[in-house]
């Protein structure tokens, strides 16, 4: 406990390293895209700073219209043009014990917007993790809600701006006691 009686935050310290550009094309999953430009540069730990561009279907899950909705969600598929606008934050998916499937893991959201470790978490251990919130808008409506893979770009040019993190690695860890963020020094 601090002095003033509230609890101590868990906190570290990072650095920018660098700051990645990067443009996606037409035809491609954003997420998928944002986990390829991690692995490619090596991206344990960031900041996805702005993704940028315009997309013709997007997946996400936003805070539930109807009060009963099991676990306060809602997906949503929005079909057509939309220009969106997105930030997150960027980690590594840890699965300490390699044995443990997503289906197993208590307090798990399933669906078929899933991919492995939650919805538009991480596919395996040591892969990225990306926590994104997305805004999208057609000629009709404006969602905004967590990034699902199945979103697909539109057009050929689709920026994202990652900022790369040293110092500090978020790990967001499944195991049998559940999930949870971690934050530990490199």
């Amino acid at each position: 406990m601090r002095a003033n009686g509230m609890k101590k935050r868990p906190m570290l310290s990072g650095k920018i390293e660098e700051v990645i550009y990067a443009q996606l094309g037409k035809g491609e999953d954003l997420l998928r895209g944002i986990w390829d430009v991690c692995k490619e540069n090596d991206v344990k730990t960031g900041i996805l700073l702005d993704a940028t561009g315009c997309m013709h279907n997007l997946r996400m899950h936003a805070i539930a219209t109807k009060p009963d909705t099991p676990w306060g969600v809602e997906f949503e598929n929005i079909q057509g043009f939309l220009e969106v606008t997105a930030h997150g934050i960027i980690g590594m998916g840890w699965v300490p014990d390699k044995s443990v499937k997503p289906e197993e893991l208590p307090g798990m959201i399933r669906s078929s917007h899933d991919t492995g470790f939650g919805a538009g978490g991480f596919v395996g251990h040591e892969a990225p993790y990306c926590h994104i919130h997305i805004t999208g808008s057609s000629p009709t409506r404006t969602m905004c809600g967590h990034l699902l893979e199945g979103s697909i770009i539109a057009t050929q040019y689709f920026e994202v701006v990652i900022a790369k993190v040293s110092g500090v690695v978020l790990k967001a860890t499944y195991d049998k006691a559940g999930y949870r963020h971690d934050i530990v020094p490199v």
